[in-house]
């Protein structure tokens, strides 16, 4: 017997000490690499792109897609998402904080790899969304 390290950051995780074989799957991978070689995707879209539809316009999904995979820090995911919800009616200032909202996100982010958790992007996004300039309707 071996000895094996499991550490655990986040996520889902289920541990199987009798398992004899382990998958990892990734959805998404294929549109990662065309992003990342310069192709321009198939018409036929990504179910994780067509879910982010839902908030954000057809037309800007490839230039925020493209924001959000060359953010390196939390705080630079964070300032693209106030700027979405600046620019998209969909997006509300409760909405971007959510889990099911952000963890849409998350896949997309190629180069973040520190603070990855839903909680520590929700606590960037709420103080990017805080220092965020306000446009004053009355001089």
């Amino acid at each position: 017997m071996s000895d094996v390290n499991i550490t655990i950051n986040g996520g889902n995780n289920q541990i199987l000490p009798n398992a004899t074989e382990a998958k990892q799957i990734f959805y998404g991978d294929q549109f990662a690499e065309k992003m990342l070689s310069g192709e321009s995707p198939k018409e036929e879209s990504l179910p994780e792109v067509d879910k982010l539809s839902i908030y954000i316009s057809k037309e800007n999904i490839p230039d925020y897609l493209a924001q959000i995979g060359e953010c390196q820090t939390a705080t630079e995911l964070a300032k693209v998402v106030v700027e979405m919800a600046e620019h998209e009616p969909r997006l509300t200032a409760e909405e971007i904080v959510k889990e099911r909202f952000i963890s849409q996100l998350l896949p997309f982010a190629f180069k973040l790899t520190k603070g990855r958790t839903v909680d520590n992007v929700r606590a960037r996004i709420n103080d990017a969304w805080m220092k965020r300039p306000r446009h004053r309707s009355n001089p």
